[in-house]
């Protein structure tokens, strides 16, 4: 018997209470003289022994009745077909199912998929409900944060809300199922508690449970837990792309973009000719086969393809149809921008002539241009702060006369903030002021000597070796040339600036000396060049590398303000998403932003601004996996930024727990073994399984009407004692 009310319980101390007014209120019989008191004595033990009997009688009475009140109020109930016995009160149950909805209940078997036998089995639960029952369904892959979970007591209404359930890509989130149930079921004031794990049985959902058997338990002994467990093990056939990674870093029209997909065979056996196709805001731009992945391995598959449009690029690359179709895309969001802002610092104006020529005459396929050019005196170097809201990169020609300490602290900043300079040395660059302003107050190496002749035109040093492994040169060169010294033509440098070792040397002369090198300064970095942008000390400009090598260095510089918008960071399905807004995009803080996403997913929400200036739209939870672009109003028809989710990872895996793994883990949670019960789903006693598990009736007005008859019977005896 359990109890609903049990502290009620201590209102039987009132049942003491006849009991000490039957001692405290016993009368002392008067003494009378009688002169013949034979017949009197006579009639007294008669007498005497029917009022003492009538007294017990009346306390014992009296005594239930305050018990069967408290009883009843303590609203007494029993399990199983024993409450059968004693009326017809059935309790009334709240029971809970847990929907796993994660995108791996996609598979199937010869049932079908997973996600509709599971529906069929909530069905079946649903229908072993009865009238005064109430039911909540918790999907659990889209648990929300602080929601009330409604209650349904109609038959239509819980079939409707099973059928309305979607298979969302994020992972089911089991432990925090279960912790919904128990918030649930704390505010039930019903007999019966049951709750109801619907789910595929994937292993790894099991390890957000308690590992310890002395875990905090979730429900008490009144909450029975079922498992019932959808699909079959069976050898599945499964490819994943696990993750889709941007190798090009140094965005610029007129190139193509590098991706590597990473591809793993999540199923019992090896998968061959599988095909990896690339996408370019839907429309396919390339296409890869692989030959072959063993069970467990991961292959890396290369893509690449020439973006047809700048601005906002959505990717995605994609696997044909197998066991799971929703791990086989993968996205990303990259933007790839219009035009590039870069300004020239100079001394001598005609020295930048061929640098600037070299970047306005680059155009696009589409005819634009996709730099952005500005000559500016060596002096105006300290108007970076004001300048640089609209610059991406910036160029800065060294001479006879240095930058001053204002100049060169404003330099510093600029690049402490993670943008990008390009430093080209002029003819008369001075070795001695360089070394004692200009390297120590912006961090680069020093200048150990100037070498070669002008004089000598026989003697010369010419490019040697690149190091392609840097991002600088990604898809720079064709597949076929080969620019460590077969393939270009080099040009002649007669003389050059030996810098000492510091930063990375990307483009060597036979010399041994660094013609380009890359060095990091603060958060940003700093292309040093060791000869100037002119046919002062070599014919560098004549030369077909010299166009590319002075594009890809804006290029670069570009790449490395807009690295955090640019490559957006993706997002796993079931988490939230953090959008960061582009400062050209004029959005204020405080304005609402329309985000729209795949399957009508379409929400309003507030813009909030950072300690750094950056505009952010939150989104708290998002369900499927796919591209969500935001929008500034509903009608607007270009994006102002987007983002990719992806589905779990985890979620690839058709690894299932057998049932004393799921016995072992849940039996933590439940009140004990006893509460943890195995449905089958196909099972046609599931309903009559339900019904043996839960308590039969509630006795509350069985102990009702048994205090009834003893105050009935109380007042009865009590009058008659009265008459005599």
């Amino acid at each position: 018997m359990t109890f609903l009310n049990p502290y009620v319980l201590f209102a039987l101390v009132a049942a003491s209470f006849p009991v000490l007014f039957h001692l405290f209120a016993q009368r002392k019989a008067r003494r009378v003289e009688f002169s013949s008191i034979r017949f009197l004595k006579q009639l007294e033990k008669s007498s005497m022994r029917k009022v003492k009997l009538r007294q017990i009688l009346l306390l014992i009475l009296r005594t239930l009745l305050i018990a069967f009140l408290v009883m009843s109020f303590a609203r007494p109930a029993l399990r199983g077909f024993l409450g059968g016995f004693f009326g017809s009160s059935r309790a009334n149950t709240t029971a809970i199912i847990l929907f796993d909805n994660s995108a791996s209940t996609s598979r199937r078997d010869a049932s079908g998929i997973f996600f509709k036998q599971e529906q069929d089995a909530a069905i079946k639960i649903a229908d072993a409900l009865e009238d005064g029952d109430e039911l909540i369904i918790v999907p659990l892959a889209t648990i929300e944060r602080g929601k009330a979970y409604r209650r349904l007591h109609d038959p239509q209404e819980m079939r409707k809300a099973i059928g309305e359930i979607m298979i969302s890509d994020a992972r089911a989130k089991l432990a925090d199922g279960l912790r919904v149930a128990a918030s649930e079921l704390a505010r039930s004031a019903n007999v019966n508690r049951e709750v109801y794990l619907v789910w595929d049985g994937q292993t790894r959902n099991l390890g957000d449970l308690p590992k310890s058997d002395t875990a905090l338990r979730l429900f008490d002994e009144r909450t029975n837990l079922f498992v019932t467990t959808v699909g079959t093990a069976a050898p599945v056939r499964n490819l994943a792309i696990d993750s889709l990674v941007a190798v090009t870093t140094v965005f610029e029209q007129g190139r193509p973009i590098e991706f590597n997909a990473y591809v793993r065979n999540t199923g019992d056996g090896a998968v061959d000719n599988a095909v990896v196709s690339l996408f370019f805001n839907d429309d396919r731009v390339a296409q890869r086969s692989v030959t072959s992945i063993d069970a467990g391995k991961t292959e890396k598959v290369a893509l690449g393809a020439l973006p047809k449009q700048t601005g906002i690029l959505n990717v995605r690359a994609e696997l044909e149809d197998d066991a799971l179709p929703f791990d086989n895309k993968r996205y990303c969001s990259i933007t790839l921008p219009a035009t590039s802002h870069v300004a020239i610092f100079t001394n001598t104006a005609s020295d930048a002539d061929f640098m600037r020529l070299a970047l306005e005459e680059t155009l696009s396929e589409s005819g634009a241009a996709p730099y952005a050019i500005e000559v500016h005196r060596l002096e105006e170097l300290r108007m970076l702060p004001s300048l640089g809201a609209r610059l991406d990169a910036v160029i800065v020609q060294l001479g006879a006369t240095t930058p001053d300490a204002s100049d060169l602290k404003a330099l510093r900043a600029y690049l402490n903030a993670g943008h990008g300079a390009g430093i080209v040395p002029e003819p008369d660059l001075s070795l001695q002021e360089y070394n004692t302003s200009v390297a120590p107050a912006l961090g680069l190496p020093q200048l150990v000597s100037l070498d070669g002749s002008l004089a000598a035109t026989d003697k010369y040093s010419s490019l040697a070796s690149f190091d392609l492994a840097h991002p600088f040169f990604a898809g720079m060169f064709d597949q076929n040339s080969n620019p460590n010294g077969r393939g270009i033509e080099s040009p002649k440098f007669f003389r050059f600036f030996r810098f000492a070792n510091g930063g990375v040397p990307l483009v060597k002369l036979s010399s041994g000396a660094a013609l380009l090198s890359d060095v990091g300064v603060g958060n940003g970095h700093v292309l040093l060049f060791a000869v100037p942008a002119t046919f002062a000390f070599s014919d560098l400009p004549r030369k077909p590398i010299f166009l590319p090598l002075i594009r890809r260095t804006a290029a670069y510089l570009a790449s490395l303000r807009g690295r955090d918008q640019n490559i957006v960071p993706t997002y796993t399905a079931g988490d939230p998403i953090d959008i960061s807004l582009a400062s050209a995009a004029g959005i204020q803080s405080g304005e609402r932003l329309l985000v729209r996403g795949p399957n009508g997913f379409a929400q309003r929400v507030e813009v909030t601004g950072s300690a750094s200036g950056t505009m952010h739209a939150v989104v708290e939870q998002v369900p499927y996996a796919g591209i969500y672009s935001v929008f500034k109003d509903a009608d607007a028809a270009t994006p102002v930024a987007a983002v990719a989710v992806n589905p779990s990872t985890g979620e690839s895996s058709v690894s299932t727990a057998s049932q004393s793994e799921m016995n072992s883990a849940l039996s933590r949670v439940a009140a004990s073994k006893a509460a943890l019960h195995t449905l089958t789903a196909s099972g046609k006693d599931l309903a009559e399984a339900i019904r043996r598990s839960r308590f039969g009736v509630e006795l509350w007005q069985l102990f009702l009407a048994l205090a009834i008859v003893c105050a009935v019977a109380e007042m009865l005896i009590a009058r008659e004692g009265k008459h005599e």
